[in-house]
């Protein structure tokens, strides 16, 4: 079983001074996706992280990591 990766989600958002909601907007899912994401229930799809790091303007490997 693959570990669960860690998250900088929130800690970006923040930095950047944009909401969850926003981020759900751009990233076109529901907000409970990214509310999920943040807290660490569940690991993004390769598509959904691309889409987060492209909205928030980083690389993937700065949001989430082993």
């Amino acid at each position: 079983m693959a570990a669960k990766m860690q998250s900088r989600l929130r800690e970006i958002l923040k930095k950047q001074g944009r909401s969850q909601k926003w981020l759900a907007e751009q990233v076109v899912v529901n907000k409970s996706t990214i509310s999920d994401l943040v807290k660490g229930a569940h690991d993004p799809s390769l598509l959904v992280a691309s889409r987060i790091a492209k909205a928030l303007g980083v690389k993937i490997e700065d949001i989430w990591f082993e």
